[in-house]
Formats: structure tokens, sequence, C-alpha cells
């Protein structure tokens, strides 16, 4: 059997301070948002970081527990891989942050960005060199969100639905169980100017102006269509799924990015699978971005759910992950 990569350790750090529908409401002085969020999107409470907090810290404490639950030491990691849209700075990597904090002196790092897509992206990128190179047996994979440092909290539209944390996989080599089989990236830049903190790059520096203005802040410059996800998600994982050999049937979990219940639960319908086989964590922690999805695979192990990695029985899990650009990605594994 060729290298194959198995998840062996699943890591979480939520942040300590909470804010629920009601404080939003009162923050923004607009009566009735509360129930909108629950009935509309599936949001109850958010958490958000603490004010010396950063990405990177997020990414350290995931990661210390996802190192744990696999039984590894940080310097047996050959390589670390974040993916955040919200990174500590412009330039160094984050990702060489968290090496630094976690004492991973072994290991190398980089930075992965196409925004709520990126976990799963990193995930495909970690199973290949896995997969093709035999010094690379222990790999951490990151998805760590900051949003709410560029939230704009008279902003209606964002700041009811961001919220940080930070989820962490480690992928370890295995030579007799399949673990990571297939994966699948689309993308469609025709969007990328409709979602995304603009300020800070080249194309928008950050000038007093700008700062002034309010620019530098998250935001939906265009709408997107309301069935966006509805339109691709059953297709992509389908497409992924297919590319498996496998089919829908044999899929005992899926998880997706958790960006709105509704839409979660529009798409198990187009795809014929009972809710049950899902795990949505939207309602206690917000959307958290490139870190949800390993959020919702922990809380499902934390309910009894999923079992722990390391006690699995090869059940096929699908992932099916999409952010702003457009970027989106799907992946199925085996889960033991």
């Amino acid at each position: 059997m060729v290298r194959s990569a198995k998840v062996t350790g699943l890591g979480i750090y939520i942040p300590e301070k909470m804010l629920t529908n009601e404080d939003i409401e009162r923050m923004l002085n607009r009566p009735g948002t509360a129930d909108w969020l629950v009935a509309n999107v599936g949001v109850k409470e958010r958490h958000i970081m603490a004010e010396d907090e950063v990405t990177s810290d997020l990414a350290f404490h995931a990661s210390t527990q996802a190192l744990e639950n696999a039984d590894l030491k940080a310097e047996d990691l050959d390589l670390i891989i974040l993916s955040t849209d919200t990174p500590d700075y412009l330039s160094p990597a984050t990702s060489v942050v968290v090496q630094y904090k976690l004492g991973a002196k072994n290991a190398g790092t980089f930075d992965v960005n196409c925004a709520c897509a990126g976990l799963v992206t990193s995930l495909d990128i970690a199973s290949r060199y896995i997969r093709t190179d035999s010094t690379i047996n222990n790999v951490l994979v990151i998805g760590a969100y900051g949003m709410t440092k560029f939230v704009d909290w008279t902003d209606h539209y964002t700041c009811t639905l961001f919220a940080d944390a930070a989820g962490a996989m480690v992928l370890q080599t295995s030579d007799e169980q399949e673990g990571f089989i297939a994966s699948k990236l689309i993308a469609d830049g025709s969007f990328h100017d409709h979602l995304g903190v603009y300020v800070g790059g080249t194309a928008e520096p950050p000038t007093i102006e700008a700062i002034q203005n309010n620019r530098h802040h998250l935001a939906f410059r265009k709408r997107f269509p309301a069935d966006t996800n509805l339109q691709h998600w059953p297709v992509l994982t389908r497409e992924c799924v297919a590319k498996a050999n496998l089919t829908m049937k044999d899929i005992d979990w899926i998880f997706f990015t958790q960006v709105n219940l509704r839409t979660i639960e529009a798409v198990m319908k187009e795809l014929n699978m009972p809710i049950e086989k899902t795990h949505n964590v939207m309602d206690k922690w917000g959307y958290t971005g490139s870190a949800c999805i390993a959020l919702a695979m922990y809380d499902a192990v934390d309910q009894g759910k999923l079992p722990p990695p390391g006690e699995g029985s090869g059940e096929n899990i699908a992932l099916c992950s999409s952010g702003g650009g457009y970027n989106m990605a799907a992946a199925v594994l085996k889960w033991w």
C-alpha cells in the first residue's frame, strides 16, 4: 500500500469572551436582530478574542491540544501548514510564529490563504506531502480565524455573524490504512471583489485616509447570489465522492463550512442525506471561517457522535468548504 495521510489528532480553541444575539441586538439598537439570526442563519452566540490575543495565539492553543491528542511532541513535526485570512502580519507568515510558540524547531512552515476554504485545501496539500515525500511523516494543519479584529461593530451585515476560533489536525503517515482519499478544488475569481478585507495590500495600502474612512474593515462590497453555496456544494461534494470511487450512500459523515444552518439543511436534502449525518456548531460559536470544519468535527467527537481519532472503524467522511474569492474545496477521507 502507498503512503497515506491519516488524521491522528484534533484540537480546537474558542476564546473566552462570548457575545449573544441579544448583546449584538443591544449594540446595534436593532430590535428583532436576535430572533432573525436564529431563524435565518442558526447563530445564537459567538466568541471573540481578547484585546491582547492574536491569530497565532488561537492557533497555538488549538495545536497544543491536537498534538496532545495525537501523542506527539512539537519537535516531532515535520511541517506546519496554517490556513488563515486574518494573519498576525501581512509579512512574515503567521505559521512561523506558531512554530516558534510551539517550539516545533524541526518543522518547515507556510501559510495558505484561500479564505474559508483554506483548511480543507491545507489538508489536501498536507496529504500530498506525506504521500510523495518520505521525509514528511507528521504534519500539523491549522485553520485560524481572528476576523473580529477587522469587523466594524456598527455594521449589522458583518458583526452579527463573524467570530474567532482555531481548529487543528495532526496528519501522520500510514502504510497500513488509507486515510485521505480524494479532494477537489474549484474557484471563481469573478467574485474577488465581493467580500473581503481590502485595505492592507498593494491594491489599497493602509493609508490614513483609508482608515479614517473605515475602508480597512471587513466588508461586503457586492452582494453574492443568494444561492451560491446551495448551487455549488452538492455538485462539488458529489464530484469529490465520485473521485474517491464512492457513492453518497457510502458517506457516513459530512461536514460543511458553518456559515448558514438553513443552507446546510437544504444541501443535505439535495444530497438525499439525513440531517443526522452532519453536525453543526454555528449556533454556539458563530462563523469561524477556516477553523469551522475542524470545530464541527471536534464537537461531533466530544458529543460522542464521531469516534475520536484512533478509535474509528474506517468511516467515510466528506468535507465541503467555501470562502470569499470565490474558493471552494472538498475532500473525502477515512476515519480510523
